[in-house]
C-alpha cells in the first residue's frame, strides 16, 4: 500500500519484516473530513481501524437518548477491535473530531492475518484488555486542546492584531513550540497540515472570514475554536451555516472585543445567542489579564472558585477571595449557592474587595434586608427588601454580561432537580438562589418554582467541573456544626418564649429554616467536593448562622484561614506557570 511504511504503527511494531509487508498489502487508506461519523453504535464489526493523525470521539446513547462521551482517541491507537474480536455489534459511536487519517483492515483481511501472525491477535487482545480496565475505573475524559481556530462572526473585528496578541500570549503560557497559521501554502495538500501539527506542542489557525474552504478547513482541524466578535454588532450572514456545523466533541467560545477602558461589558447582539457556545467571555482590548484568561480558560488550566451557602458565613468568601488575590492566585470561573453564589457575584463582576466588603457590611449589618415579615400564607416575609437590594447592587446586568464566566444554583421544586442559572438577569437569579423555602418567597419561572439552591447542592464543584476548564477550588462555610452559639436575634423576646413554654436557647424559626435548607443538601455536597482539586473549610463553628454582626470577624477568619492554606502549600497546584 502507497506510504504505509512512513507511519510508526503499534499493530505492526513487533512483527517481522514479512508479516509487517503483508499487514500493510491489506490496508486501505481512508480520510475522514472532521464531524463525519465513522461507525455508529450497532452497526455490524466489519473492520477495525488505526489511527494515523486528526482525533475520534467515541460515545455511546445515555438513557435519555442523549449522546455520552466515553473516550478521546489519539493517533495512533486502534478503534474498533472490540466487536471484530467479539464479532457483535458495534458498542458505540465513533466521530472524527478533526480531519483524520486512518488505517482499515477488514474482518476478512484480519481473519487471515491473525491465523498467519499470532502476534497480532496477542496485540489487540492487549488493547482489549486495557480498554477494558479503564471501562471498569470510569476513567473521566479530560479536554485537553492542542489546536484553536480563530474565527471572526460580525464586523469590524481586528482578528489578525488578536490572533497576534493571543499568540503572544500562549508563548508566554506554554513555551516556543506555539505556531500561528493564517493561510495554506501554496501546492500544499491536508498532509502538509498533520506534518505542520505533528512538529508542534499548540497550533492557531487563524480565519479572516467567517465562510469559505480556509475557515472551514481551521474549523475542522480545531480542538478549541473562538468566535471573535465586536459588541453590539450582529451576527453577519456567512456565520449562519457555523450554528448547524458544530460538534459537541468540539469546545466553541464566543469572546466579546471590549474597549479597553471598558468598566461594564457591553453586551452581545441578540443575534449572537443563535450560536450555541459553551461560554462568552469578554477580553477587554490591549488587556493582557483577559488576554491571559482567556488562554487558561481555553487550554484547561483555568482556577474554577466555587463558593458554598451557609448565612453570615458566607461573608468568610470575602476573606478568601482577599487572600487569593494578595497571593496572585488567579479567579478564571466563579459559581456558587445562596450566599455564596451573591459572594461569587461581585467576583463576575470586578467589583473591588473593599467595595464589595462595604456593599455586604451594609447589606446585611446596617440594614438587614430579612425584615419585612408578612402573614405567612408563603413566607415570613415579603422578600421586596432584598429584591429591592439585589437590583441595587447589581443593577440591569446579566450573568453573560458579567468580567468572569458566573454560574449560581438554585433549587427547583417543580422538577426535585438543581437548576443551574448561566443565562439572563442577574439579580433574579441569584434571588432565586437564596430564596430560603418559608423565610423568603419562592422565584416562579417557567422551568418551574425556585428556592434555595442549597436544598439540592451548596457546593456546586461538580458543575464547575463538568466544564473541563481547569482544576477546581471549593469554600464551604457549611460543613461546621450549627447552633452551638446564639446570634443576637435569637437573644431577642426570652420573656415572650417563657410566656409561650418554649425553651430559651432553642433557635428561632428563620434560624432552623436556614439550617434546614443547607443540611438537606449534606450528601450531594459530599459528592460534589469530591470534584474539587481541593475545599477549603474556614473554622466558623461559633458563628450563628444568622450571625450577622460577625461580619468583620468572619471575612478575617475566612482570610487567615485561605492565607494559611496557600503558605502551607496547598494551593500549589493552582499556581499560574
Amino acid at each position: 500500500m502507497e506510504d504505509v511504511p512512513e507511519y510508526d504503527m503499534p499493530l505492526w511494531a513487533d512483527l517481522d519484516p514479512v508479516a509487517r509487508l503483508e499487514l500493510q498489502a491489506e490496508l486501505q487508506r481512508i480520510v475522514l473530513p472532521g464531524g463525519e461519523v465513522l461507525f455508529e453504535e450497532g452497526d455490524p464489526a466489519d473492520a477495525l481501524y488505526m489511527l494515523v493523525s486528526g482525533a475520534l470521539g467515541v460515545s455511546v446513547q445515555g438513557s435519555h437518548g442523549e449522546q455520552r462521551r466515553i473516550a478521546r482517541i489519539s493517533p495512533p491507537e486502534t478503534i474498533g477491535e472490540m466487536a471484530l474480536i467479539s464479532n457483535t455489534p458495534r458498542s458505540a459511536t465513533v466521530t472524527a473530531l478533526r480531519d483524520s487519517i486512518l488505517f482499515k483492515l477488514t474482518r476478512t483481511a484480519f481473519e487471515r492475518l491473525a491465523a498467519r501472525w499470532p502476534s497480532v491477535m496477542l496485540y489487540l487482545s492487549k488493547l482489549l484488555a486495557d480498554r477494558l480496565r479503564a471501562t471498569t475505573r470510569s476513567q473521566p475524559v479530560t479536554f485537553t486542546p492542542a489546536t484553536f481556530a480563530i474565527v471572526p462572526v460580525t464586523q469590524g473585528v481586528a482578528v489578525l492584531d488578536f490572533a497576534h496578541a493571543f499568540l503572544g500570549e500562549m508563548r508566554r503560557n506554554h513555551g516556543s513550540g506555539v505556531e500561528l497559521l493564517d493561510a495554506m501554502p501554496v501546492h500544499e495538500d491536508e498532509n502538509w497540515l498533520y506534518r505542520f501539527e505533528a512538529g508542534r506542542e499548540r497550533v492557531i489557525y487563524v480565519a479572516s472570514e467567517p465562510s469559505g474552504t480556509w475557515t472551514g478547513r481551521c474549523i475542522r482541524h480545531a480542538d478549541h475554536i473562538i468566535f471573535l466578535a465586536c459588541p453590539g454588532e450582529p451576527l453577519v450572514p456567512e456565520a449562519e451555516a457555523l450554528t448547524c456545523a458544530m460538534s459537541s466533541w468540539r469546545r466553541h467560545d464566543l469572546v466579546l472585543l471590549q474597549k479597553a477602558d471598558a468598566s461594564r461589558p457591553t453586551p452581545a447582539h441578540p443575534s449572537l445567542g443563535r450560536l450555541p457556545v459553551d461560554q462568552q467571555i469578554h477580553v477587554r482590548a490591549k488587556g493582557s489579564a483577559d488576554l491571559q484568561r482567556l488562554i487558561r480558560t481555553s487550554s484547561g488550566r483555568a482556577v474554577g472558585l466555587v463558593l458554598a451557602g451557609g448565612g453570615a458565613r458566607g461573608f468568610a468568601h470575602l476573606g478568601a477571595i482577599q487572600a487569593l488575590s494578595e497571593h496572585g492566585f488567579p479567579i478564571d470561573l466563579v459559581g456558587g449557592t445562596s450566599i455564596g453564589s451573591v459572594m461569587a457575584a461581585t467576583a463576575a463582576a470586578q467589583i473591588g474587595l473593599q467595595e464589595a466588603k462595604d456593599l455586604m457590611r451594609e447589606a446585611f449589618v446596617r440594614n438587614p434586608p430579612l425584615n419585612d415579615y408578612t402573614l405567612p400564607l408563603v413566607s415570613l416575609v415579603r422578600g421586596r427588601k432584598v429584591d429591592a437590594r439585589l437590583f441595587e447592587q447589581f443593577g440591569d446586568r446579566n450573568i453573560e454580561d458579567l468580567w468572569l464566566p458566573f454560574f449560581c444554583v438554585s433549587s427547583n421544586l417543580t422538577t426535585g432537580t438543581a437548576h443551574v442559572h448561566r443565562r439572563g438577569p442577574l439579580w433574579r437569579a441569584l434571588r432565586a438562589s437564596i430564596a430560603i423555602p418559608g423565610l423568603l418567597p419562592p422565584v416562579i419561572e417557567p422551568e418551574g418554582v425556585l428556592v434555595d439552591g442549597a436544598m439540592m447542592n451548596n457546593l456546586p464543584a461538580d458543575i464547575m467541573a463538568d466544564l473541563q476548564r481547569g482544576p477546581v477550588l471549593g469554600i464551604d462555610v457549611a460543613r461546621d456544626v450549627a447552633f452551638t452559639t446564639a446570634s443576637e436575634e435569637e437573644k431577642k423576646a426570652p420573656l415572650l418564649r417563657r410566656l409561650l413554654g418554649l425553651p430559651v436557647q432553642a433557635p428561632d424559626i428563620v434560624s432552623l429554616l436556614y439550617r434546614a435548607a443547607t443540611i438537606s443538601s449534606d450528601a450531594q455536597t459530599l459528592k460534589a467536593r469530591a470534584h474539587a482539586a481541593l475545599v477549603i473549610h474556614p473554622p466558623l463553628a461559633d458563628v450563628p448562622l444568622r450571625g450577622w454582626e460577625h461580619f468583620d470577624r468572619v471575612v478575617e477568619i475566612g482570610y487567615k484561614h485561605t492565607r494559611d492554606s496557600i503558605e502551607a502549600g496547598a494551593l500549589d497546584g493552582f499556581k499560574v506557570a
